[in-house]
């Protein structure tokens, strides 16, 4: 006993038991420490450059005057989840929205109200309500992908936010694109397009004129996608009557053969209006153009119209083949009651070329060089002088391929026409723009993955780095290592 006391006097086992005390403080603050940060449930600091894992400021911009209660029930999803990560953001920065993580088993209550199947729960869905509508999304609707370049593009906060704010309408817009002259088919180019409407919680519809003998009266927009045959004398009538009775229209235009459409020529007269697709704009200018292409332009765009100056400081738009749009004097806007704004505008280096059996990249005696309006939104006024007075909206541009999912290869990567630059941005504006939904003009904020796809040059190079330079260390160490070899 005598002996143990000894030991326990002794100055190591004084200094172990202190070393052993330490470490258990050490874990015990450590788990103390865990615990309180998960009670307090501090948000995870976003370190991107680009702040993809934070709610954006044109998120909170858009939700600030939401003030009704919103609840989002998370099926089939985990606590660690990066979407319920979203959703604790948006809880915390409205306390009016709410979510819930539940399942099928826990809550049966809420899936048979929300008609949730366990296959719904398998593939994660979240149910967004508000006094009694509610909009479902699965995990599906958060991402897209574009198929020619394997990109995976993220939609969650886009999604999320605009599903916040779709539960909050009585109604959602109606939008219609116009069928039956040979428009560019919503299946074949507007895919990209309708989801992305759809995702921003709008309806789309086709309308044939001739089946429906009327623009529905809930029509917000109706989208004229290049018509290459006349509208009849009856489906001008009905579009002239929906102007007057203060509908919106998105007009697009591509080149055409089709020569002047009288019936085509007198809607747009209305606005004072021509679209001009006999030909296309050849850019001189090098820096309003892609890879010096010239029939690639790039436009200026307009600081002065809420429909561009989100991007238009930084931001770009690509044009392919772009017509050109001519407007009436000033005098003739006034005789029809009518306010226009340049909306996209060419360098003063670009010419307008008909002839496009000329591949000359210079422009001839007949062709004018000048600045072009690619782009514009025209404001008209009905009855001015009477009190119940109306504007119709028309939001026009001489290109639309920029708005489909053409697939366009630069360089050996390709990518859809919608995706380049702000073209999506351009068309979803323009439409939110007119069906007054201006809680949805904005930047949309996408990230992506993109599977590297090398040039032959590109390719080489990564070999040479990859493989010769570490050889050449080697070699170089060998010789090294010999030299003070002979040396000894």
């Amino acid at each position: 006993m005598k002996n143990i006391i000894e030991i326990i006097k002794s100055k190591v086992f004084r200094k172990t038991s202190f070393t052993i005390l330490l470490i258990a403080v050490v874990i015990l603050a450590y788990l103390a420490i865990n615990l309180g940060m998960q009670a307090i449930d501090i948000s995870d600091i976003d370190l991107t450059k680009e702040k993809f894992f934070s709610l954006s400021e044109e998120s909170k911009n858009r939700l600030k005057n939401v003030n009704q209660e919103i609840k989002m029930y998370m099926f089939g999803y985990e606590e660690d989840s990066s979407v319920v990560d979203l959703a604790k953001q948006y809880s915390k920065y409205k306390d009016n929205i709410k979510f819930e993580i539940v399942s099928v088993t826990e809550r049966p209550d809420l899936a048979q109200q929300y008609s949730i199947e366990a296959s719904d729960e398998e593939s994660k869905t979240v149910v967004f309500e508000c006094e009694g509508r509610n909009i479902k999304a699965n995990s599906y609707d958060f991402f897209t992908m574009d198929y020619t370049t394997y990109e995976e593009i993220d939609l969650t906060e886009q999604k999320m936010t605009n599903s916040i704010l779709g539960v909050t309408l009585e109604n959602a817009p109606k939008i219609y694109f116009l069928t039956g002259h040979s428009e560019y088919e919503i299946n074949n180019y507007f895919g990209i397009l309708t989801q992305s409407l759809k995702s921003e919680v709008n309806e789309v519809e086709t309308l044939d004129l001739l089946v429906k003998n009327e623009i529905p009266e809930d029509c917000k927009t109706l989208i004229i996608a290049s018509p290459e045959t006349d509208f009849t004398d009856y489906e001008t009538e009905l579009i002239i009557k929906y102007i007057n009775n203060g509908g919106n229209i998105l007009w697009l235009s591509d080149y055409t053969n089709s020569g002047v459409l009288s019936n085509t020529k007198k809607i747009l007269d209305l606005y004072g209006i021509n679209a001009s697709n006999n030909g296309i704009i050849i850019e001189q200018d090098s820096s309003s153009m892609l890879m010096q292409t010239q029939d690639l332009i790039l436009p200026k765009l307009s600081t002065e119209s809420e429909i561009t100056s989100a991007f238009a400081t930084s931001g770009k738009v690509l044009f392919i083949d772009s017509g050109k749009i001519d407007i009436v004097d000033e005098e003739k806007l006034n005789e029809l009651q009518v306010t226009v704004t340049e909306l996209l505008t060419t360098s003063e280096k670009s010419f307008y070329r008909t002839d496009l059996s000329n591949g000359s990249s210079k422009p001839n005696e007949s062709e004018e060089v000048k600045s072009y309006i690619v782009g514009a939104l025209a404001t008209k006024t009905i009855n001015k002088e009477e009190e119940d007075s109306v504007t119709s909206k028309l939001v026009i541009y001489a290109n639309n391929a920029f708005a489909t999912d053409t697939p366009i290869t630069i360089s050996q990567q390709a990518a859809n026409a919608i995706y380049f630059y702000n073209n999506q941005d351009l068309i979803l504006n323009s439409i939110s723009y007119l069906t007054e939904r201006t809680d949805s003009i904005t930047i949309r904020k996408t990230h992506s993955t993109v599977t590297y796809a090398p040039t032959e040059s590109e390719d080489l190079t990564v070999k040479v780095v990859i493989f010769t330079f570490p050889l050449i260390i080697i070699v170089v160490g060998i010789i090294i290592w010999i030299k003070r070899k002979h040396r000894t």
